[in-house]
Parts: C-alpha cells; sequence; structure tokens
C-alpha cells in the first residue's frame, strides 16, 4: 500500500524487540490487519539470541511496510529512541513486542489528530490477557481485574501534572503521538520510562486527550510468572522518577503538587520495603541484605529531609496509677 505523500508514512509504528520473537507474527498480523494503512513498522531488535530477525525479515518479504532495525542489547528505552531517530511518519505508535492494536487503533486516532491540531496525544483503553486466554480480558494488570486503573483524564498543564503525581495516567501503547512533541525515553528510568516520557510532555504544556471509542484498544499480554520481580523494580524506578518530579514541582512553586508527590513517594517507599523484607523472609534469611538495607536507609532518610517540617507537641503526661 502506497504512501500518501510518496515519502513519508503518516504514522511510524516502533517495535522494540528482546528475544520475543514468539510473539512477533500475531503481534504484526495485529498491525497488517488495521483499517488505515498508511504506515511503516520499525521492530527494532534490541540484541535478540532468538529469531526475531528471521521473523522480520519473512514478514518483510510479505509486506514491505514491515522494516527491520538491529542494535547491541541497550535495553528498552534506548531501542525506543533508535526507533524514532529512525521513524519517518508524522505521528508515532508505540508498540512492545507481545502486544496487540485494535482493528481500528490507527484510522480513528489519526483522524482525531488530523482534527486538533491544538493536541499532542490522543490515547485510549488498554486491556490485558494471558498467553493462551487471548477472550478473556481484564482491566488491570496489577490490581483489581475488574476495576478500570486510567483516570482518562483531558487537558494540559496542572489538571494533567496533578493526575500524574498521583500515578501514570495510561499505558505507552494506548496513545498516538505527533512525532515533533516525543520526547527521549530515559534509559536509567526502564520500567518507568513510559510514566517519564508522560510527565515530561506534560510538564511541557502538551495537550493530552483521551478518546473513548470503540476499536482503538490496545491489548497487552500479562505474564503473571514475572510479575512479583517486574514489580519491585519499577517501584524502585519510580522512587528515582519522583524525585525528578519534586525538582520540577518545586521550580513550578506548586505546593499542593509538589506535597501529593512526597505523599506518594512515601506510600510507595513503605511498599516498597514490605515487599523486600517479605521476599528475605520467604528466601529463608532473617531479613533484607546490606545493600538491600542501605538502599532502604538512603531513600528512608530521603523522605525525612524532603517533609515539611511539623511542630510536634509532647506527650500528655499518664496519671500516676494507685497500687
Amino acid at each position: 500500500m502506497a504512501f500518501t505523500d510518496g515519502l513519508s508514512p503518516r504514522v511510524s509504528i516502533i517495535i522494540p524487540c528482546y528475544n520475543y520473537g514468539r510473539f512477533l507474527p500475531e503481534t504484526l498480523d495485529s498491525v497488517r490487519q488495521q483499517s488505515f494503512g498508511d504506515w511503516e513498522c520499525l521492530v527494532v531488535d534490541d540484541g535478540s539470541e532468538d529469531d526475531t530477525a528471521g521473523i522480520v525479515k519473512r514478514m518483510n518479504a510479505i509486506d514491505g511496510r514491515i522494516l527491520y532495525i538491529r542494535q547491541a542489547n541497550q535495553g528498552q528505552p534506548t531501542a525506543r529512541n533508535t526507533g524514532l531517530g529512525k521513524a519517518s511518519g508524522h505521528y508515532i505508535q508505540f508498540l512492545d513486542a507481545d502486544d496487540l492494536l485494535a482493528p481500528g487503533k490507527l484510522g480513528i486516532q489519526v483522524g482525531y489528530l488530523d482534527s486538533h491540531p491544538e493536541t499532542g496525544i490522543v490515547y485510549g483503553k488498554a486491556r490485558y490477557f494471558e498467553s493462551g486466554a487471548r477472550d478473556r480480558l481484564f482491566l488491570d494488570r496489577w490490581g483489581d481485574r475488574m476495576t478500570e486503573w486510567m483516570p482518562m483524564i483531558s487537558g494540559q498543564g496542572k489538571a494533567v501534572l496533578g493526575a500524574l503525581a498521583e500515578k501514570n495516567i495510561m499505558e505507552l501503547g494506548c496513545a498516538l503521538w505527533r512525532k515533533e512533541k516525543v520526547g527521549n525515553f530515559d534509559p536509567s528510568l526502564q520500567g518507568v520510562e513510559d510514566y517519564a516520557l508522560c510527565f515530561q510532555a506534560a510538564a511541557a504544556g502538551l495537550s493530552f486527550h483521551y478518546l473513548d471509542e470503540p476499536g482503538t484498544e490496545i491489548f497487552m499480554r500479562h505474564h503473571p510468572g514475572s510479575f512479583s520481580k517486574n514489580r519491585m523494580t519499577m517501584y524502585k524506578r519510580e522512587l528515582d522518577l519522583r524525585r525528578r518530579m519534586r525538582e520540577v514541582f518545586r521550580q513550578m512553586g506548586d505546593r499542593e503538587l509538589a506535597a501529593l508527590n512526597e505523599e506518594k513517594y512515601a506510600l510507595r517507599l513503605r511498599r516498597l520495603q514490605d515487599m523486600i523484607i517479605d521476599r528475605a523472609i520467604r528466601q529463608g534469611s532473617r531479613g533484607p541484605g546490606k545493600k538491600e538495607l542501605t538502599w532502604m536507609a538512603r531513600h528512608s532518610s530521603i523522605v525525612r529531609r524532603s517533609s515539611p517540617t511539623r511542630r510536634t507537641s509532647r506527650p500528655p503526661r499518664r496519671s500516676a496509677r494507685r497500687r
């Protein structure tokens, strides 16, 4: 299918892939089944040791819009940055190598951005599934599977920043971005690099729009075996991100957002400390190791230093009991 201007596609789909070749055929089929055909799909092979290269090259022989890029293994954020550097589309769709797009995802969201030049990001719903159970969808991979977790917020400035101070507001693949509005991913924040990108965009004043349209969903594959390990890593990186958010809110002079961020930082730290202790107990040790204890103490001191000073009062004296 030819590109509309003969030079570049409207949409560049960027798929980082590390040893997920077994999922790629289904993922790429969901791309090829889009009702909107003016796209290129860049599969960035992040140093895979499986047959990712062969799979993509065979798909390219069927559909020349599917392109292969290889780099040494550097992680998902860098792979996405590599894809951004090679992308020629006007809009950007990020997609993980094991996830799927609903057939109307690109067409409906491209139509919205075309008709709303003031909007930088349009996004829709995420639905989750486990391999072998594609038809059994759930709404949240981390908490209550039957409860929608996304706040579905639209706007810009403090409204969006406030929602992001609470938590991330979307899965990365939910969104279609204007290419010129996409920043770079930070490799040091791997695990929450999508959260960081959304915060960076909101802090720059970008306008977000939640579009609740059937056929625009992203279907995300959930891997239960890696649930606990991934969650602990994400919590650690989230604390790193929230320290950066602290500085942004300080520069803005917004005490309300700063206080909300500190509250969420402390809650996340306590939850992570509990997880570290629970893991140590399950592994048969008396407590966390020296490295984890040092990490916990360092982050606890950050919370104490950043918390507002409170006036403490003496506890009331207890009346003496008569014997």
